[in-house]
């Protein structure tokens, strides 16, 4: 082996093979810092930290002026639910079932001299599309105490707007916890008292949310008997917020879709787009560098025809011919790898800290799939190079 490579080494371009791994370190940077990019933003970008959420969307119908005169309930028929359910972009609906009685809610907390109260409103959704995880949020009829969502909004309003205009305390996520409240529910000639128990703020549904199994005992025992109350409000999983259809039949039936959820959705899908288009581009320079390795072995390998000859004509094959070109084209593709994971962690590591400041709970992408796309990368370009060089040989 020391022979084949003495004779062969002679014609190597150290500058060539400098430009192959610096143009490679370049493509496989770009590959795995998109890469990686795209997995750190993506907490941070979706509500529940997952990879690929699933995104809800709160639909309503347009309340018109002719409609508001004539007292046309804006709610939504089992037709109109069943005919959305069919739709391809939906993965799955449900319904809101709002309370049909009056609910007062009373905190008085007497060592800050707080006592205040306010009229409430409770609508109750599929647990499956609650955003918040809590083994409370369940209720027995007979059980003294309501487990209660709501938006996360609420709590900053009163924070930041009510409470330094009215001389109160502020309350943080912790505190209000702890904190109990009374619930006089009334309706039907019936009045109940209960208490209440923030377990849970949600970012998603912009409503006051209790359990749906609190919501059927206190509508059968305080509403108005109709239990089959057609829904105002309806939440609908899509599987593609990007999905032009769904927009086309939003207008078409004269539904809107709460917020700016259909716009926000869509920063995830194009963070994707951006991150593909960043990918192609880098596996373009990988494939243009590999290109100019491979010019330049097969131009050393004509430089070394004769040495070639010489080597295969006192008895060496092939193969053991091409085993040092084999080992060479290895050799520098894997410092190339590794130059850019090591680009990866220093520019990680100057955007991660701003990154955390953006969500107190952020946890960052793992960093193993980068190594792994690029260390597959590896393994692919070296593999074709050497089976090129060894036909090449012959």
């Amino acid at each position: 082996m020391r022979l084949i490579w003495k004779v062969l080494r002679e014609h190597i371009s150290i500058s060539q093979l400098a430009g192959f791994v610096l143009a490679n370190v370049i493509g496989l940077s770009i590959i795995v810092l998109g890469l990686q990019l795209y997995l750190d933003l993506q907490p941070i970008l979706t509500d529940k930290g997952g990879f690929m959420k699933p995104d809800y969307m709160v639909v309503s119908k347009t309340i018109s002026t002719a409609g508001s005169v004539v007292g046309v309930k804006p709610t939504f028929s089992e037709e109109e639910i069943s005919e959305l359910q069919q739709q391809d972009f939906v993965a799955q609906v449900g319904p809101f079932t709002a309370a049909q009685y009056a609910v007062v809610g009373r905190l008085t907390v007497e060592r800050f001299g707080v006592d205040m109260a306010t009229d409430m409103f409770f609508e109750s959704v599929p647990e499956q599309f609650v955003d918040v995880s809590s083994e409370r949020w369940h209720f027995e009829p007979g059980d003294p105490m309501v487990p209660i969502i709501i938006p996360r909004d609420y709590l900053n309003l009163y924070n930041f707007g009510y409470a330094p205009s009215s001389n109160m305390p502020t309350i943080s996520e912790g505190m209000i916890h702890k904190v109990g409240f009374d619930l006089y529910l009334s309706g039907n000639g019936k009045r109940e008292q209960l208490r209440g128990k923030i377990v849970g703020f949600s970012s998603r549904l912009n409503t006051i949310l209790v359990p749906e199994s609190f919501m059927a005992w206190s509508n059968s025992e305080l509403g108005t008997g109709d239990q089959k109350a057609a829904p105002s409000r309806i939440i609908v999983q899509v599987t593609n917020p990007t999905d032009q259809r769904i927009a086309a039949y939003m207008d078409e039936h004269g539904y809107q879709i709460a917020g700016d959820k259909l716009d926000a959705s869509k920063v995830s899908w194009m963070l994707r787009l951006l991150v593909s288009i960043v990918m192609v581009i880098g596996l373009i320079i990988c494939g243009l560098a590999c290109y100019v390795l491979m010019l330049s072995i097969f131009l050393l390998l004509q430089r070394n025809k004769q040495s070639i000859s010489n080597l295969i004509a006192i008895g060496y094959t092939g193969r053991k011919i091409a085993i040092p070109y084999q080992l060479l084209v290895v050799g520098t593709n894997l410092i190339s790898a590794l130059s850019a994971m090591l680009i990866l962690m220093i520019v990680r590591g100057v955007y991660m800290p701003y990154l955390v400041l953006l969500s107190p709970d952020y946890t960052a992408g793992k960093l193993s799939i980068a190594w792994l796309v690029v260390g597959g990368l590896w393994i692919v370009i070296s593999g074709v190079n050497g089976w090129i060089i060894r036909r090449k040989i012959g």
